[in-house]
This record gives structure tokens, C-alpha cells and sequence, in this order.
């Protein structure tokens, strides 16, 4: 289930309404309904369904989806989304997750195994992309093994992990946040892409979260 601009209610949440802020999923393991192929100008690797996961084709040199509905919008202004996905072949990153945050009016991505196979962090924060800012990380990916991938939307604050490790934990109140410039911003709002590499989606989900203390 999409949840886009007519159903995201952005009034103060109640933490005692657990379905409030249970996971919505995005990808119903089935077909790419609710999903946008990216052509990437005729360049763009092949995206389809296979034994229940979403199967990125090497693109020259990007792949990617991004949600359909063009009203698409974030489930609350504090919120997370998640994504379970593996690398099948290449050389760089295996998932960049773009996504929106309420607080900025603006889209950022979070790279997982970018500039040569290690670089996760998020592009950009105050015009730097992940290799060049603050929230640079180098990591060791594995081909063929599951990472649950994982992004946290709080005002004032982004964090990141990779399975349970934080990667990324970043103030942002005074920061600018932007997508890099170039193809990746088709991803725009929330969407998925590789880099010269096959890869693997398993889950697409996100939440609502409730206020840290409640």
C-alpha cells in the first residue's frame, strides 16, 4: 500500500494507536504495482519480479524504481523506511535508497556500497555527496548476502543502519539537504537504483514513528 499526500495525516500522532505506526509494505512481493521503471534515457537495467523479490538487471550504468503515484509523500513527518536487498554481481552500490524528508522539503539518498563497493553514507548534506561528507562510512559487502537496510526520519535528525549497525547519525536542523545532482535524482521521491550492478529487493517498507518520548 502507497501512502501518498490524501492519507498522510500530519496531525499530532497518538502513540496509544499501534496501527498508526505499524509497517506499510510497498512492494507486495508479486508484481511492480505502485512502482516506475526509470528508463534513465534508454541506459537503465531491467527491473522485474522473480520468485517473490524485485531483480535489478546491471544497468549502463543505473537500474532503478521510484514510486508511482506522483502525489507520494511521507507516512508522517517523522517516520522510517526499510529495505532488505543483496548484491548479485558488480562493482559499486547494490542499493541507493532516495527519500523524502518533511522537515528539509527535500529528497536525500542513502548509498550502500557506492564509489568502488564500500562508500555508504548519505548524498548530500550541504552540497557534499557521501564520499565527501561527514556521514561517510566504508563498509565490506558481501555479494549474494541479505542486508537489511534501514533509514530513520526524525526532525532535526537522520540516522542509518546497515543489518544493526548505525552508520549514519546525522544533525541535520542546520544543515542543507539535497539529492546529487544527475540521474539518481529521478529516484525522487522514495526510490530505489544500483550502480553497475545486479542486485536483489526483497522488502520495501515504511512506517510512521512515534514521538521519542512517548
Amino acid at each position: 500500500m502507497i501512502c501518498c499526500a490524501g492519507c498522510a495525516d500530519r496531525a499530532a500522532p497518538d502513540a496509544r494507536d499501534p496501527e498508526r505506526y505499524a509497517w506499510r509494505d510497498l512492494f507486495d512481493g508479486e508484481s511492480l504495482t505502485g512502482w516506475r521503471h526509470i528508463g534513465f534515457d534508454g541506459d537503465g537495467g531491467a527491473a522485474e519480479v522473480a520468485d517473490g523479490k524485485i531483480v535489478f538487471g546491471r544497468g549502463r550504468p543505473f537500474t532503478g524504481l521510484t514510486v508511482a503515484d506522483p502525489d507520494f509523500d511521507a507516512p508522517a513527518e517523522e517516520y522510517e523506511v526499510a529495505v532488505r536487498a543483496r548484491k548479485i554481481d558488480g562493482r559499486d552500490f547494490f542499493c541507493a535508497l532516495t527519500f523524502p524528508v518533511p522537515e528539509k522539503g527535500a529528497c536525500c539518498t542513502f548509498v550502500a556500497g557506492g564509489w568502488g563497493g564500500g562508500v555508504t553514507g548519505l548524498s548530500n548534506i550541504d552540497g557534499l555527496d557521501a564520499n565527501r561528507n561527514t556521514t561517510r562510512a566504508a563498509l565490506q559487502y558481501q555479494t549474494g548476502r541479505w542486508y537489511d537496510l534501514r533509514v530513520e526520519v526524525r526532525r532535526g535528525r537522520i540516522r542509518c543502519w546497515v543489518d544493526r549497525r548505525l552508520v549514519v547519525n546525522a544533525l541535520i536542523a542546520d544543515r542543507q539537504i539535497s539529492m546529487r545532482p544527475g540521474a539518481i535524482e529521478a529516484c525522487q521521491p522514495l526510490g530505489v537504483a544500483s550502480y553497475e550492478t545486479a542486485a536483489e529487493i526483497e522488502t520495501i517498507r515504511v512506517r510512521a514513528l512515534p514521538p521519542e518520548d512517548g
